[in-house]
């Protein structure tokens, strides 16, 4: 479906990504769906985000800004039996409206004020993989405050994705096109597949999960209306080189942050790029946090949260989910129970008269083609063998 574009740029931008609570941000709008189930509680819906190339394109309706890169939607929630559930998908995009960026780029930044590039806060921890330009004891800061607050406390998800990153079938372009994580105003809080994924793929992928009002098919509608050719292959090139070099760097994994210093030497930028666009801006409380270079210039401008998409807490949410009881008979306890009498039985002789039944003859004729690698066209076609009356022996040939 297209936006109606009207301004887009691609920037080079390799960052470190991760949003604790996907719920949180969008002031928790679902428990959702698992395997026909509700959803009863949502204890984890972590965003892992290993960005490479982003882009602000102003619209009709608003700013649209994406990142695109390698990434990880892991969420771990209860059903009403009370057993914890893991699900996680694999993402190659995430898409904020102006109004869900304003709100993450308004929230509380816990430390490093006066650093424009590097967010660790309660909504977002956001630093450039490539530090070589920040002096060492600023890196040796954000080490410690990154190895607390994000490696040490979600170290089991974070080696499950580098583990998904090397996985020879994960991030595969061409067989399974784009993964966006959606908060677009025709698609907030879904995924958008594209309709290319392999078969197997895409039935897995398009199960319910907790978190999301959906997981559905338009990614590469929505990626082909709003991005040129030209620009969908520069896409897609630093996703392929994002995958190359994750799946290669060596890390410790008792050291998560050894993943970042291990690929910032293989992801330097060939110019970098300053937040700092007036010489006191260091020292300068801005109206907003740098999240996204795109985004600079909209510094001084901010979208209200819309009425309709009503937020509210995390207790709010989970007081909405209804147990459903489970009827099973129990006699009131005025109920007399008697045991039912022994009926007599009388052996009666009943004439029985032998029939012969013969399968009806069915003229021989040949099969209606077979489509290859079209399950749907096939069972329209079996459908048609059955109607039809075709021999059943030329059927099980």
């Amino acid at each position: 479906m297209s936006i109606h574009a009207i301004e887009s740029k691609l920037i080079d931008n390799n960052i470190f990504f991760v949003l604790p609570s996907w719920s949180s941000l969008l002031g928790y709008p679902t428990l959702g769906r698992y395997t026909n189930h509700d959803v009863s509680r949502i204890s984890q819906d972590l965003v892992i985000f290993l960005g490479g190339i982003e882009c602000a394109i102003s619209t009709e309706r608003g700013t649209l800004y994406y990142l695109f890169g390698l990434g990880y939607y892991y969420v771990k929630f209860e059903l009403q039996s009370g057993i914890y559930i893991t699900d996680n998908r694999q993402l190659t995009g995430l898409i904020f409206p102006d109004f869900v960026y304003d709100h993450l780029a308004t929230s509380e930044n816990l430390t490093l004020e006066t650093d424009r590039d590097v967010i660790i806060g309660e909504k977002l921890f956001k630093l450039p993989i490539d530090m070589s330009f920040k002096s060492e004891n600023k890196i040796t800061f954000i080490q410690g405050t990154l190895m607390r607050n994000v490696f040490i406390t979600y170290k089991d998800i974070f080696l499950e994705f580098m583990e998904m990153i090397r996985n020879p079938n994960s991030f595969q372009l061409d067989k399974c096109g784009h993964m966006l994580l959606s908060t677009h105003w025709d698609f907030y809080n879904q995924i958008l597949i594209s309709g290319d994924m392999d078969n197997k793929t895409k039935t897995s992928y398009l199960n319910a999960t907790a978190g999301l009002n959906g997981i559905t098919i338009g990614a590469s509608q929505h990626l082909n209306a709003n991005f040129t050719p030209t620009e969908l292959k520069k896409i897609n090139k630093t996703i392929s080189k994002l995958k190359s070099v994750y799946s290669s760097i060596e890390y410790d994994p008792m050291f998560l942050f050894s993943i970042i210093e291990n690929s910032s030497s293989l992801l330097k930028t060939s110019e970098h790029f300053t937040f700092n666009l007036e010489d006191d801006r260091t020292y300068k409380k801005m109206p907003k946090e740098s999240i996204f270079i795109s985004a600079e210039k909209n510094m001084n401008i901010f979208k209200e949260w819309p009425v309709q998409l009503r937020r509210q807490t995390k207790e709010q949410l989970e007081s909405t989910f209804v147990p459903r009881e489970t009827r099973i008979y129990q006699p009131k306890i005025k109920e007399k129970l008697e045991k039912p009498s022994v009926l007599k039985f009388m052996l009666k002789e009943e004439d029985f008269e032998l029939m012969n039944i013969k399968r009806p003859f069915v003229e021989f004729k040949p099969l209606p083609y077979m489509p290859q690698h079209k399950p749907l066209e096939n069972l329209f076609t079996l459908k048609k063998m059955i109607e039809e009356n075709y021999d059943i022996r030329t059927i099980g040939k």
